[in-house]
């Protein structure tokens, strides 16, 4: 299963970017945390959609109201990339996912 971040900023735009399969997404997420504060890039590698090239994509969390990571299977995905709202319905998956967990 493959790991993506969905970040929402001002005006309801929306960015969409899967993770490469080496990302350790507890660090990036904490970067990210951190760096919201500071205003200050985080790099994340990400892999393009279209052509399946692997960059290094800077993002900013300060510029984003809500951001998250989640994991979808390679049906889950292209069910994802045909919804009208892809971010939206990124963020129901996530949820679903946190309710499906045990809670300790």
């Amino acid at each position: 299963m493959a790991w993506f971040l969905a970040m929402e900023g001002p005006a309801n735009k929306a960015v969409l970017y899967q993770l490469q399969e080496s990302v350790n997404v507890q660090q990036i997420a904490e970067e990210m945390a951190s760096a919201a504060t500071l205003d200050r890039a985080v790099p994340v590698p990400a892999v393009l959609q279209n052509n399946r090239q692997q960059v290094t994509v800077y993002v900013r969390p300060a510029a984003w109201g809500v951001w998250t990571f989640y994991q979808l299977s390679e049906e889950e995905r292209k069910a994802l990339a045909s919804a009208a709202n892809p971010l939206v319905e990124a963020l129901t998956q996530a949820a679903r996912q946190a309710q499906s967990r045990p809670q300790s």
